[in-house]
């Protein structure tokens, strides 16, 4: 058996991303093998957790992929290329050296974060928001808090994107689990307006959501009137962008 890991990891040393998406059909499953090249490159053991039948925007360019903010928990996947997205994607680690130390994985928002010199790092919100407010990228932070606080909240600040409030929460305090929504932004078969933006005009049809999806996920939507079905990006509720 680790044989057979060890051949898999020598060939995939022999990939690149630009190899692993070259093949036109952009899913889950080749970003995730991009992600596990790059993390084999700079010797990071760890498994990208990403749904590898999602299918994403074909990218004309290779993929970046770099850690975010530093650290390898989290990467940026971006694609630069006519049509620009990016995604960030969370890695769950197999080993952990000393040198990875910073690297340690996401615990369970159900159990305490890790100690150090009694207090831990958790995520919360730059600005106050209230009931029914989606927290955005541009929001979240991460706070130190004593250990004695540090139940039900977030260890990893990237996992409040896309949650609604349910109640009010003020700016630079830690975020509870309770405080959140665990609705989706926009749900399957729910009624959407797809939004095309130009350069000169934007043009808005309706569709119906094929898919679940939170701020800033890829979903299919299906175009009400020609019944053709695009990928659009969750921008807000009840609306896409394409």
């Amino acid at each position: 058996m680790a044989r057979c890991i060890a051949c898999f990891f020598i060939w995939l040393s022999f990939l690149s991303p630009a190899k692993l998406v070259a093949e036109n059909i952009l899913n889950g499953h080749a970003i995730k093998l991009a992600i596990q090249h790059s993390l084999l490159m700079h010797n990071v053991s760890a498994t990208p957790l990403i749904n590898e039948k999602k299918i994403f925007p074909k990218c004309d360019k290779d993929l970046s992929i770099n850690p975010n903010h530093k650290s390898w928990k989290t990467v940026v996947v971006e694609c630069e290329g006519q049509s620009p997205w990016k995604i960030i994607v969370r890695n769950k680690f197999d080993t952990l050296s000393k040198k990875q130390a910073h690297n340690k994985p996401a615990i369970k928002k159900t159990t305490p974060a890790p100690i150090l010199l009694n207090q831990v790092q958790v995520g919360a919100i730059k600005r106050s928001i209230r009931r029914g407010d989606v927290i955005l990228p541009t929001d979240v932070i991460a706070i130190k808090i004593p250990h004695s606080k540090a139940t039900d909240v977030f260890p990893n600040s990237e996992d409040l994107i896309g949650r609604r409030a349910k109640t009010t929460i003020k700016a630079l305090t830690p975020v509870f689990s309770r405080q959140l929504d665990t609705d989706f932004m926009i749900e399957k078969n729910m009624q959407v307006t797809i939004i095309h933006q130009g350069t000169s005009i934007s043009v808005q049809m309706e569709g119906i959501a094929l898919e679940d999806g939170q701020y800033g996920d890829w979903i299919k939507v299906e175009n009400s009137k020609t019944g053709r079905q695009i990928l659009a990006k969750v921008v807000d509720e009840k609306k896409v962008n394409i």
